[in-house]
């Protein structure tokens, strides 16, 4: 009887007291370095020990792999990669990569193929849009990897045959993935604390979005304008199933912004409520978008959680960036109406949009203090390499950081105009304290995790 053969899917995470995710961003990753004082640092940890998300498209690879008879093992860890490469014959690695790792990917292949002759493939949304990042790599997938693997016969030689570059095209139809598969003792601690109970079931509805924000935004550079997604039925069948495998007591989508197709929330809610599926769910969409009657519906049917970008509340600036807000009072009067039906709102905030100086980013936090919101992340703009916004500033040459791991939304990677690196610094730290050290902030808080 031939010998099963085994893979490895490696993810490392850096080690630190902050949060990395990596399927933030676009899949490009964000690592939430605000400051290094020690509220700054207790921030930072709780964040870590809170959020805590998994690689989708990693999960999917997972179920294909073995569909095909081959052992697969997953591992978070850069040590326990290269202990499960020196102790078993390991045929092949799979490595995400990110932007916000990339130095630890790298060093990651160098040590492999220095140890093993085991075959890597790195995929990814940055490793396709600059693979060349990741050269010293057998192979690197260009395009959404699952596409890939579900043609896949398993063989190696399949492999084998392909260059470097293997280009693998966007799914259209996402019922053609397979469950999600994750290894027990990552998925018990899987969290959007406190924003939905833990352990959370991570899922996507849809991916693409057809907005003009691909200009700034790696969502929808990378995953195009064309809206592809699940069936309704299909997507509760994935929750339910999710549900008994990993006992997860919430579920957040992933969607760049939930919903776009027209009747695809009143469906999904309904359903929903018909269903015996008792979890609590989190999305993130655009506020413009959301209406009193939905967000009514949307409650009933169990949504406790919505993420929305409010970015900045200055016309002007927004303009400059080629942003699109909506108007304050709408804002306001959503917000309010969400927090009296027990949804939870986590607005996003931006430090140093183009024509930011230091009064517009004061306004910006006491806009966020004036708001019933749940809980705010504030980040630093960052020019993503792949998107038009990089490419203008460095057609200027306003790009002045060229370490990668450094374009994490929470470091002034570029030239701005009226605020400098240690400006952006204070700003931020002096965002998350005015916003989090208020009592009624932490009450909330502490409170929610009593319950729990």
């Amino acid at each position: 009887m031939a010998k099963r053969r085994t893979w490895l899917i490696s993810n490392p995470l850096p080690n630190g007291s902050t949060s990395c995710n990596k399927d933030l961003n676009g899949g490009y990753g964000t690592w939430d370095k605000i400051g290094e004082n020690l509220i700054s640092k207790l921030i930072g940890r709780a964040k870590k020990n809170n959020i805590k998300l998994p690689v989708l498209c990693l999960s999917y690879i997972h179920n294909i792999i073995e569909s095909n008879d081959i052992e697969c093992l997953y591992t978070e860890c850069y040590e326990e990669s290269i202990k499960n490469i020196l102790n078993k014959e390991i045929e092949c690695v799979v490595i995400y990569g990110s932007i916000v790792a990339c130095d630890l990917e790298n060093k990651l292949i160098r040590e492999i193929k220095n140890i093993s002759k085991a075959k890597v493939i790195v995929v990814g949304t940055y490793p396709t849009k600059y693979p060349d990042q990741f050269n010293e790599a057998h192979h690197i997938i260009c395009g959404e990897p699952e596409d890939f693997f579900l043609k896949w016969e398993g063989k190696l030689k399949e492999l084998n045959a392909h260059q470097k570059i293997i280009r693998s095209d966007n799914l259209v139809d996402l019922d053609k993935l397979p469950l999600p598969k994750y290894k027990r003792k990552y998925a018990k601690k899987f969290s959007y604390r406190p924003m939905l109970k833990k352990p959370t079931g991570f899922i996507e509805a849809t991916r693409g979005c057809p907005y003009s924000c691909g200009y700034y935004c790696t969502y929808g550079e990378n995953q195009g304008k064309l809206i592809r997604g699940h069936s309704v039925k299909r997507l509760i069948e994935i929750m339910k199933e999710l549900k008994v495998m990993h006992n997860f007591k919430s579920f957040q989508f992933r969607d760049p912004v939930f919903g776009l197709n027209k009747g695809f929330i009143e469906d999904f809610c309904v359903k929903i409520i018909k269903s015996d599926l008792e979890v609590e769910w989190g999305m993130e969409t655009r506020i413009d978008l959301l209406n009193e009657s939905l967000l009514r519906l949307m409650a009933k049917a169990g949504l406790k959680s919505i993420n929305i970008g409010i970015e900045t509340p200055d016309e002007k600036i927004a303009a400059a960036n080629k942003r699109k807000l909506c108007s304050q009072d709408k804002q306001r009067d959503l917000i309010d109406f969400a927090h009296k039906h027990g949804i939870r709102i986590n607005a996003f905030y931006i430090i140093g949009l183009e024509d930011d100086d230091m009064q517009s980013c004061l306004s910006t936090i006491n806009y966020s203090l004036s708001l019933k919101t749940y809980m705010a992340r504030f980040a630093v703009c960052t020019p993503y390499p792949g998107t038009g916004y990089y490419s203008d500033l460095s057609k200027n040459d306003r790009i002045k950081d060229k370490k990668l791991s450094n374009f994490n939304q929470q470091e002034l990677v570029y030239k701005h105009k009226n605020l400098s690196e240690k400006q952006i610094k204070y700003l931020i730290q002096r965002a998350y304290f005015k916003y989090y050290l208020r009592p009624n902030i932490i009450y909330k808080i502490l409170k929610q995790r009593l319950e729990k």
